[in-house]
């Protein structure tokens, strides 16, 4: 029995596919805990933390999209194992970066109409009271 060696660029692009996805995913329970936490007890300089993490998944998604399609080139031209994790990786890959960019749109376009303004000065009042 032999066995066939797998694509090691298709498992790198599914591995940081998911990576990216835990470390996004902690990075908004940190902000939503210890952030604030750290926010209050620093004045701010919390924000440094927060700021890493959330540029650490952008970086590994965008390296998993080219290792998922190196991963996809090599199994094409060899004819390997592999294809449905480097398919898997790119999903993964994609739909972080796709989900970024609309996050990222979505908050410019709020700070651009002025709705956080607004929901901020229905909110400062009742903190002062």
């Amino acid at each position: 029995m032999s066995l066939v060696p797998k694509n090691k660029l298709a498992t790198t692009s599914l591995t940081l596919g998911l990576v990216g996805w835990a470390i996004y995913l902690l990075q908004w329970c940190f902000d939503l805990t210890l952030g604030l936490l750290l926010a209050a007890i620093t004045a701010g300089a919390g924000a440094v933390c927060s700021t890493i993490l959330d540029v650490v998944p952008l970086l590994l998604w965008l390296a998993g999209i080219v290792t998922g399609y190196a991963a996809l080139s090599q199994i094409k031209r060899s004819g390997g194992p592999g294809r449905g994790r480097a398919v898997w990786g790119l999903v993964l890959n994609y739909f972080g970066l796709f989900f970024i960019v609309i996050f990222t749109i979505l908050v410019v376009i709020l700070i651009a109409t002025g709705v956080g303004v607004g929901m901020l000065e229905k909110v400062l009042p009742m903190l002062h009271k």
